[in-house]
């Protein structure tokens, strides 16, 4: 049986928070929780799922400003997972003073994870591609088993992330496709941190970025 995947459009900046559930086990994991969302936590008490992890595909504020609030939610709380080359992004705030703010993360994430690690989800696996470039520690989790790819904000239905930010940087984001996103099998359904899902195959022949 496979994945079900779930989007939630969430917060000011309208990111794509995905709500993973593994129907056997009945175990879930939400990634890029951008902002405290009832409609999942009904859907997730409603069907008996076990929050398992909060999965990070970067650490921008606008990914991870639901954290705090979801593991609050739970006595059993959910993983927080963050690749270890953007947690001193994380502990600075995630990005918002960039942008002029301050943005409390809720403490330190609770796995550092590195490329090539495994995620079990129940009797699913999710793999983790460390895709930088949007930022040093981005990540791609990828479930070969459902042709599925969450890629965070390292490219979109036509187009890519930003890499104007100091730590970004464009010739490594444009390398992190071409060996790790175009190299998945063309089928693959790309699921990004904003706008609508694609395809790898689409995003060969019609991004005008890459």
């Amino acid at each position: 049986m496979t994945l079900t995947i779930e989007t939630y459009v969430l917060g000011p900046i309208e990111n794509n928070t995905y709500l993973i559930i593994e129907p056997v086990s009945k175990t879930a994991a939400v990634v890029d929780p951008s902002a405290p969302s009832r409609e999942i936590l009904e859907r997730i008490r409603k069907n008996g799922f076990h929050l398992e992890y909060l999965l990070i595909t970067h650490a921008h504020f606008d990914h991870i400003g639901g954290v705090k609030w979801f593991k609050h939610q739970f006595n059993d709380k959910p993983k927080s997972i963050l690749h270890s080359a953007d947690l001193e992004l994380w502990s600075s705030g995630g990005g918002s003073k960039y942008f002029g703010f301050d943005f409390d993360t809720g403490g330190q994430p609770d796995l550092l994870i590195e490329e090539n690690q495994n995620i079990e989800l129940g009797n699913h696996c999710l793999s983790v591609l460390h895709t930088p470039g949007h930022t040093p520690g981005h990540v791609t989790f990828y479930s070969n088993e459902n042709n599925a790819a969450f890629c965070g904000d390292l490219i979109f239905f036509h187009g890519v992330g930003r890499t104007d930010m100091h730590y970004s940087d464009e010739l490594g984001l444009v390398s992190s496709i071409k060996k790790k996103i175009f190299t998945l099998p063309d089928q693959t359904i790309l699921f990004p941190g904003h706008g609508p899902s694609t395809t790898v195959l689409e995003e060969k022949e019609n991004n005008p970025f890459i």
